[in-house]
């Protein structure tokens, strides 16, 4: 239950984080959090401005969860409060201060903490002296008859700046950096539960993403296609406008399936796609790729399977944020950005459409050579699916 009157509320301060730790480039770190902030916010009434070295909206009340709720997915912020922004004048604070405990008191606190931070030196009072003079004014001219230090029902914050802040609760964010500061790189996005989480760690950690997806059709449906879209879609709150490309690789596995031995079909697909992935990224000029595996989650994602992906790859890295989750972690992240509910829908999946009943868990990267040696016009198939691709301007 929330003991805060939000009509009291005008102001959002936001915590910066690992930004405050970037010495000279943070300059640049903090324009591209602007930037992301000012797109977020496209209809919103607000000022943007700074308060001693902290960000603050000045905003409307109604407008207040709305705002917090868009600012809560800004990367490069690691918290914010909501606060009542008065001026640095004893009497305002002092009465403002009350109409917050009168609110509290009244929706069931029965007692409280003071605490003040004096970010603004020039400040005559210093904090532990202010706290107990804004607390005895409280208990003087409140229902409140309790002070207490430790586990207090209500908390009230007084952060002294050019101006002052009045708050009660700080909001945890995602934090991380802001978007685009990192680079950019091309998702290998399925429609299960983990690539999608993949692509949320490294937006997280500024990366601008754009997105590649694998089909079979018609073995596959235009149904999963559209899924991969609307996960694109959700992922677009977190990593802005995005392009999802979509390449159908059935000429290939078809083949690979002729050709080769059925028990390393799957790594022999994963190679097709990972040359087809780096190929656009080189294309696009995007700097790595990402994907979804966990190390030992399946039989391609075993130390000889990735050994053989990685194999394929003649320039960029490869990132696997969530190499050493389990899936229960993973799973948790996904019902926390809402990809979780889209990702466990049915669908039809490529990588299963010729997956062998028992595949290889620890494959040799010279035996999945010598069978890759079997497939003709290997080059032009792959450029040919290439040629082909379709591409979604998503967000």
């Amino acid at each position: 239950m929330s003991y805060t009157n939000k009509e009291l509320l005008n102001s959002i301060g936001l915590a910066y984080g690992e930004l405050s730790l970037k010495g000279k480039n943070r300059g640049q770190f903090e324009k591209k959090l602007r930037n992301k902030i000012k797109k977020v916010l496209e209809g919103f009434e607000y000022t943007l401005f700074d308060d001693i070295s902290k960000p603050y909206l000045f905003i409307n009340s109604e407008d207040l969860d709305a705002v917090t709720e868009k600012i809560k997915k800004v990367f490069g912020i690691v918290g914010l409060n909501q606060a009542a922004k008065v001026e640095r004048e004893d009497e305002q604070i002092k009465e403002k201060l009350l109409q917050f405990a009168e609110y509290a008191y009244e929706k069931g606190a029965r007692n409280f903490k003071v605490v003040v931070n004096r970010s603004n030196k020039g400040f005559e009072k210093n904090s532990m002296e202010y706290a107990k003079e804004l607390g005895a004014h409280i208990l003087i001219n409140s229902p409140f008859e309790k002070v207490k230090m430790k586990d207090a029902d209500i908390i009230f914050n007084v952060d002294i700046r050019k101006n002052v802040y009045i708050y009660t609760d700080k909001i945890k964010t995602y934090g991380g950096l802001p978007l685009g500061s990192t680079g950019k790189g091309l998702v290998l996005l399925s429609g299960g539960i983990d690539s999608p989480v993949a692509s949320f760690m490294m937006a997280k950690r500024g990366m601008r993403l754009n997105f590649v997806t694998f089909h079979s059709f018609p073995f596959t449906s235009k149904q999963a296609l559209e899924k991969i879209k609307e996960l694109t879609e959700i992922l677009s709150i977190y990593t802005g406008k995005a392009r999802l490309y979509s390449m159908n690789i059935l000429k290939i596995q078809e083949i690979i399936n002729e050709k080769t031995k059925k028990d390393l079909a799957t790594i022999l697909g994963r190679r097709a796609m990972m040359r087809l992935a780096e190929r656009l990224a080189n294309t696009m000029q995007y700097q790595a790729l990402i994907t979804g595996e966990s190390l030992g989650q399946v039989a391609s994602q075993t130390m000889g399977g990735l050994t053989c992906t990685n194999a394929v790859m003649e320039k960029l890295p490869v990132f696997r944020p969530l190499i050493g989750m389990d899936k229960t972690e993973i799973i948790d992240i996904a019902k926390d950005i809402d990809t979780y509910e889209k990702s466990i829908e049915p669908h039809e999946d490529s990588c299963a459409l010729f997956a062998p009943k028992h595949p290889v868990t620890n494959p040799k990267l010279e035996d999945v050579l010598v069978e890759e040696e079997k497939i003709e016009n290997y080059d032009e198939i792959l450029d040919e699916i290439f040629n082909e691709k379709e591409y979604f301007n998503i967000g």
